[in-house]
């Protein structure tokens, strides 16, 4: 707007003043200093000015103190400024009043652009600066009302867009102000769930619902904030109207976050639940012990129900096991810690008694206050059943019932501890059942079973209720003698349990006769504590068993010797294989009225760079002891047949190889498929080969057995008696198995000079191998008058140093192309 241009003629100021004067605002006009050059008459009577005064002012004399600098500021910023701007300030009214005007100021200029002054033209505006300062203060106050909300508050639009929220929808909704200015509910930030957990789409929730319907809605809803954070609201949506100039309705919506609560409720659901239907019993009572609730549990346990429980005491359960001073001690317990536990014995309405694990715990206010306990039991009478179950099963074998180890080694402690106090002997019994693991692998382990009880049962008859019988695994076991005067007490115990145990065992139909090899050592000549004695007495069972079995010894230290001798040789037979140390010898089975080689035995020797020259019966029966007989005697069979199918190669071999097989072999190893893919590796007939059995093997009897035999001789193989009559022979076992021929053992050949019943005996198995048509070949055949015995009673085949002795393969060549051997007679070939 241009500025004012004063009138160059003096009639022209008059009929303008004179039109101001009707205006009903505050018109002015001040020279270039401010002062008054004219004011209207609604100035005059606002300020309540006279006109001859006010031409004397400067325009700003009435102003508000607070407001002349601002003015006076504005005043210079627009000075030179050819536009009317506005100024507010408060004016002074004749009764002394600061009222607001709004002030509308030009400049006035000369008709030569000479600044001259300024007119304004005012409006009293102090009504309206009040009520937008109400509606500021109202708005303000909402706002500080909204921010301090624990409850969210939203308003949307149709759209779905957040118009207004507060602080808490922020933190409800896991948004910034930004992030919440910017959301749209149909944009998919938030994921919206059913009370249920069902995932919802926006449609459905209160807010949008509230918007499409205009009614208001309310309900529980969760979400998924985009953090992650699940969460659960109750919203109350109420739709706005819509204004006049205004299409479209709003929706504001107040969330208030239930996720705790709901979390609480569903504690105390479960909460209930559990003490509804928890296995143990559940008892709350009062500050004064009054019972307030039991559950089932406590009902199914105690026989009382709820109606008769509640109102009474715990005491109600007392047995009158316990004295009051143990109920004295658990209150205590329970005022100084808050909780106490340990077992009871209650008693149900029934009168039964049982015992009780207990936990009672204080329960107390926020002052500290206890205002509940709450008892927690269960009936343990079949866990303390079975603590004692496995207790006992922790101290005895649990298939004979005798103490095991642990226990027994607890209780010789004790009879050690008892007899060095009172100077007492007490004795150490190591027995190992002879021919158990035979007996086990034949029969089967329930057959093995069954025998262990049965001799179990005998031991205890032995001894006395003081003594102990244990039971150390397998076939071993141990018994503790206590207050032994002398050795000899010991030995009469021992003598005892071998001449109870000779009866046989009717076991599965079948007699089964075993024994013991018993070892003795005694406190304290053999040992002071335990370990020397079980060791000492393991070392004089080992010699029991080398001196014949079936009988007991006492330990004296040259059995540790002995046992130091014996480890040695078993470390060095172990190490025989890999160091080639092992070799096979041959000796000649001979027709006796020929002298034509009809077959060879195959003898294992062992020459040690450690201990020389070994006796093949000693590390023989080494071998089965240590667990090494298996591969040893798989290494003899390949040696065997490799070496039959040499001498094929060479023309040599016209007889079969004879290979003794030990019964551990024959029952651990599978004897078949071993000897079937050696036969097949060196292309070799099983009729070159000849195995050869003992008759404790064939008097296991059992389908197994005579299965294995029958493949054998699917082989081709031959099959022998090896060191028949040394035990129970007789016809049955001869027709029962696939055999070929029986072979007298050495031990009737050598007496057959000087003993006539040896003779008779010889004589009659002589027969009985004719009569059943097997080829009988006698052992040990060392003189010519043993030779000549055996050639007049028709036995086919001998074997002994008056042919030949064991040779090595290669002295054997020159024998095996001639094929025949004289009787030497005892010539340079004694044994």
């Amino acid at each position: 707007m241009p500025p004012f241009i004063v009138p160059e003629r003096p009639e022209a100021w008059a009929n303008a003043f004179a039109l101001f004067e009707h205006f009903p605002t505050l018109v002015w006009y001040a020279d270039q200093h401010g002062n008054f050059v004219y004011s209207n008459q609604t100035w005059l009577e606002f300020t309540g000015s006279k006109v001859s005064a006010a031409l004397k002012q400067h325009w700003l004399q009435h102003l508000h103190p607070d407001d002349l600098e601002y003015c006076e500021q504005q005043l210079r910023r627009h000075l030179g400024h050819p536009h009317s701007f506005e100024l507010e300030y408060r004016l002074r009214r004749r009764d002394g009043e600061y009222r607001w005007i709004l002030d509308t100021i030009r400049p006035i200029s000369t008709a030569e652009g000479q600044f001259c002054g300024h007119i304004g033209s005012g409006l009293d505006i102090t009504d309206r600066r009040n009520t937008e300062a109400e509606l500021q203060e109202r708005e303000t106050r909402m706002r500080t009302l909204l921010a301090g909300m624990g409850e969210g508050v939203l308003m949307r639009n149709p759209q779905g867009r957040v118009l207004m929220h507060n602080a808490a929808a922020e933190e409800i909704y896991g948004m910034s102000a930004a992030e919440m200015r910017s959301w749209n509910i149909f944009d998919g930030d938030i994921i919206y769930l059913n009370e249920d957990g069902a995932i919802i789409p926006p449609e459905q929730t209160p807010s949008v619902q509230a918007l499409r319907t205009g009614t208001p809605q309310r309900g529980t809803i969760g979400l998924i904030r985009p953090d992650g954070e699940r969460r659960w609201l109750w919203v109350n949506a109420i739709p706005l109207p819509a204004p006049d100039a205004h299409p479209e309705r709003t929706v504001v919506t107040t969330v208030a976050d239930i996720t705790a609560r709901r979390d609480n409720e569903e504690q105390l659901r479960l909460a209930l639940t559990v003490f509804r239907h928890s296995v143990e019993a559940i008892v709350v009572t009062d500050a004064n012990q009054r019972i307030l609730s039991v559950n089932q549990a406590f009902t199914e346990v105690t026989g009382y129900g709820a109606h008769e429980a509640i109102g009474q005491t715990p005491r109600l359960l007392k047995s009158g096991t316990h004295d009051q001073a143990f109920y004295d001690a658990m209150w205590r317990d329970i005022a100084a810690n808050g909780f106490w536990q340990g077992e009871v014995q209650d008693r149900r309405k029934n009168g039964s008694l049982y015992p009780s694990a207990l936990s009672i715990s204080a329960v107390r206010d926020q002052s500290g206050k206890v205002t509940h306990y709450v008892a927690v039991f269960s009936d343990i009478t079949e866990r303390k059943a079975a603590e004692t179950r496995i207790s006992y099963l922790a101290q005895h074998d649990p298939l004979t019932g005798l103490p095991n180890r642990s226990l027994l080694k607890d209780r010789l402690d004790q009879a050690l501890a008892s007899a060095q106090r009172q100077d007492n002997r007490i004795a150490l019994l190591f027995l190992d059942l002879d021919r158990f693991k035979t007996i086990n692998d034949s029969l089967g382990h329930m057959v093995g079973d069954r025998l262990l009880q049965g001799v179990a049962l005998r031991l205890t008859s032995c001894v006395r209720e003081t003594d102990t019988v244990s039971r150390q695994g397998g076939d071993e076991f141990l018994i503790v003698l206590t207050n032994v005067s002398e050795p000899d007490d010991a030995a009469r115990v021992a003598e005892k349990i071998l001449e109870l145990l000779s009866p046989p065992f009717d076991l599965e139909g079948q007699r089964i006769s075993t024994s013991f090899s018993i070892g003795i050592a005694l406190y304290p000549e053999d040992g002071d504590n335990a370990e020397s004695l079980l060791r000492n007495a393991d070392t004089a069972m080992y010699h029991a068993k080398e001196n014949g079995r079936n009988t007991y010894r006492f330990f004296d230290e040259r059995m540790n010797a002995h046992a130091l001798e014996r480890l040695q040789q078993e470390n060095a037979l172990r190490q025989a294989l890999e160091n080639q140390e092992l070799s096979l010898y041959y000796q000649p089975q001979v027709d006796t009225h020929s002298g034509r080689i009809i077959g060879l035995e195959a003898l294992l020797r062992w020459h040690s760079t450690e201990l020389g020259e070994m006796g093949s019966r000693n590390f023989v029966t080494l071998a089965e002891e240590c667990g090494m007989i298996v591969a040893l005697g798989r290494w003899v069979l390949a040696q065997a047949c490799e070496q039959a199918r040499h001498w094929q190669e060479q023309g040599l071999l016209t007889v079969p190889i004879s290979v003794n097989l030990s019964v551990l072999q024959f029952l651990r190893d599978d004897i078949v498929g071993c000897l079937q893919n050696l036969l097949e590796h060196f292309g070799l007939e099983g009729r070159w080969i000849d195995l050869e059995l003992t008759e404790s093997l064939l008097l296991e009897s059992g389908p197994d057995i005579r299965n294995t035999l029958v493949a054998l001789k699917g082989l081709g193989v031959g099959l022998a008696i090896d060191d028949f009559g040394t035990g129970h022979s007789n016809l049955a076992i001869l027709k029962r198995y696939p055999i070929d021929r029986i072979k007298i053992d050495r031990s009737f050949i050598c007496s057959l000079d000087e003993d006539p019943d040896q003779a008779e005996l010889v004589h009659a198995m002589i027969q009985l191998g004719h009569n059943l048509h097997l080829q009988v070949v006698a052992e040990g055949v060392d003189s010519p008058e043993q030779l000549a015995f055996l050639r007049r009673e028709g036995c086919q085949g001998a074997q002994g140093y008056a042919f030949c002795p064991p040779l090595p393969a290669g002295a054997m060549h020159a024998l095996l192309r001639a094929q025949c051997l004289p009787a030497s007679l005892l010539g340079e070939h004694q044994p």
